[in-house]
């Protein structure tokens, strides 16, 4: 299966006086590339979503973000006396110093922040274990909807990527009709320059010079780089059924057909209407090869 590393997902898991939720976005990277936000006081849970979202991709770039809602019968409210004393003071003062009139209320002392620390003590055993199911239900539940996304997302890219690939494999036969005279072609064309611009050596020469001129033709074919580009179609094909480095695999690939096909057009760069038919084929593919370096780089 073909998955994109484009996706979202998000879940909520509960149980008595905890809530937990977790939202997981995806995007493409050249490795797995994990962050998470927590709270503070949860970070020893980190560890749980991380080896959850190694185990279920292999590249990525994954953000997870992760609230934990806990209603802990223990928790205790430390008051910042020396602030609200330093904060009437300065009232007191301003009161003193100017015709400021009203009087200072615990509601306006109540929204000083700072004010209040909420503290509790460290989680018992339970709590740990009760806390670290639900966050992994929900990371396990956020995991599978960002998965199917990814797998709907590379279906789409694989349309588009077996529509481009045919493509090529079309402009590869009109290469490979044009191509079938290639080197005797060449050579009547070199013959023909040869005589045009030296007829003397060309008489004087003979047949040296058809051997020479066939030789330079021979160096030129085409067949070579046309040979290794239907390989290279071939075992694109085949790469869909693979599970691993998918994408890694088909950008090396096309690399490698963006290589013949250079080659192929500095080969037939000199030739006349034949070239010109070539030539044109070979720029269309190279348009679809990098149409389709750009969509790869989005599988996993």
């Amino acid at each position: 299966m073909i998955y994109s590393m484009t996706g979202f997902g998000s879940a909520r898991a509960e149980a008595a006086n905890l809530a937990t939720m977790v939202e997981i976005k995806s995007v493409n990277h050249r490795y797995l590339d994990v962050h998470v936000k927590i709270a503070g006081e949860f970070q020893n849970f980190e560890n749980i979503i991380r080896q959850k979202l190694s185990a279920a991709f292999k590249r990525g770039r994954l953000d997870a973000f992760v609230r934990i809602d806990y209603q802990r019968e223990n928790i205790k409210l430390e008051v910042n006396h020396n602030l609200i004393r330093a904060y009437v003071d300065m009232i007191s003062g301003l009161k003193n110093a100017y015709p400021i009139q009203g009087e200072l209320t615990l509601e306006m002392i109540t929204r000083l922040p700072g004010l209040v620390t909420v503290t509790s003590s460290d989680l018992n055993s339970e709590e740990v274990k009760l806390i670290g199911r639900t966050l992994g239900e929900a990371t396990d539940a956020a995991v599978t909807q960002v998965r199917q996304m990814r797998l709907t997302e590379g279906q789409s890219l694989m349309d588009d990527i077996d529509r481009r690939i045919a493509n090529i494999g079309r402009h590869l036969e009109t290469i490979l009709a044009s191509a079938r005279d290639f080197v005797e072609h060449y050579r009547q064309q070199l013959m023909a320059r040869v005589v045009e611009l030296a007829p003397q050596l060309a008489a004087d020469s003979g047949h040296r010079l058809e051997t020479e001129a066939l030789l330079y033709a021979e160096r030129s074919d085409i067949a070579e780089e046309t040979t290794r580009l239907r390989s290279h179609l071939d075992q694109f094909a085949g790469l869909k059924n693979l599970q691993d480095e998918t994408g890694k695999r088909m950008d090396f690939l096309l690399q490698e057909m963006n290589r013949e096909v250079t080659t192929t057009l500095s080969k037939t760069s000199g030739l006349n209407e034949l070239g010109v038919g070539i030539g044109q084929a070979a720029i269309e593919t190279k348009v679809e090869i990098e149409k389709l370096r750009e969509q790869v780089q989005n599988i996993e």
